[in-house]
């Protein structure tokens, strides 16, 4: 009996320490509660909490907005980029064109300058026989040469050939369609000309080499200077009388000999332009 009694005298303690100790725990969370009440109604401070939090957690709430606004920059600048870069194809493509045009246009005034100088040559010749031809070929190996292409049924036989620049040579052999020309300044190739200044005739004597000529039989007393103007006289009539050949370029005295050497620059170029006139002196 009295060991039951103890055991229920022992319960009670445990009971009562028990209790107690988690009394001890509850006080001091029920005053902070009650302090934690207090300040929020003295200061707000729940309001201010969840401001506090609003701020902080702002950013994240506009995350997907900003997410989704920057892919729709994204994809506008890649757009943006394809619709430019689409815009820069289409303007060089029109570039092209244009380059395209003005090179036609080029070409066209081109050939206009050039038949209008030819028809100034027709006008310095006594007949007015004359063909107009294409250049198909120039040749300066073995010997310096040109094709022409002219049409069928034609006869070029004894004319003589001029480009825009001048006259540049004479038919040499004709058959069908093709003409070839040998140029006035072949080796050995000699035109009858005189100096414009002083009306004296001379011969030109070619060298073989374009646009270079030699003067050959003129002694020293002979007045010509660098610079004289040089045309073709008419004698022979092979060549029409008055057309440009040359400019007097060096002229060397050798003591051992009477004679002068004389360079002469020529005027035409031989393989300039495209278009031929063929006519008779």
């Amino acid at each position: 009996m009295a060991k039951e009694h103890k055991q229920a005298v022992i319960a009670q303690k445990a009971i009562f320490t028990t209790g107690s100790m988690r009394l001890s725990r509850v006080i001091p969370s029920i005053l902070f509660a009650i302090l934690i009440l207090a300040a929020d109604v003295s200061f707000n401070v729940g309001e201010r909490i969840k401001i506090y939090v609003g701020f902080a957690t702002e950013p994240i709430i506009y995350i997907p907005q900003i997410v989704e606004e920057g892919w729709i920059s994204f994809s506008d600048y890649f757009e943006d980029r394809e619709a430019l870069q689409n815009e820069i194809d289409r303007l060089k493509e029109d570039i092209d064109s244009q380059r395209f045009n003005l090179i036609n246009y080029e070409k066209v005034v081109q050939e206009n300058k050039e038949l209008k100088k030819l028809l100034g040559y027709v006008e310095q010749t006594n007949k007015k026989n004359y063909i107009y031809g294409e250049i198909e070929e120039i040749n300066f190996a073995p010997k310096p040469s040109m094709t022409v292409g002219i049409g069928r049924n034609k006869k070029p036989d004894q004319m003589i050939a001029f480009n825009w620049t001048g006259l540049i040579g004479s038919v040499e052999l004709s058959a069908g369609s093709k003409v070839e020309i040998k140029p006035i300044f072949a080796k050995g190739s000699q035109i009858p000309i005189r100096n414009r200044r002083t009306n004296s005739n001379m011969i030109l004597v070619g060298t073989d080499m374009p646009q270079n000529f030699v003067i050959k039989g003129l002694k020293k007393n002979e007045d010509i200077v660098p610079g004289d103007k040089l045309v073709t006289s008419g004698l022979g009539k092979k060549y029409p009388k008055g057309i440009n050949v040359g400019t007097v370029n060096k002229i060397s005295a050798l003591s051992n000999n009477e004679f002068l050497e004389i360079e002469v620059l020529g005027t035409a170029e031989f393989n300039s332009g495209d278009q031929i006139l063929l006519t008779l002196p």
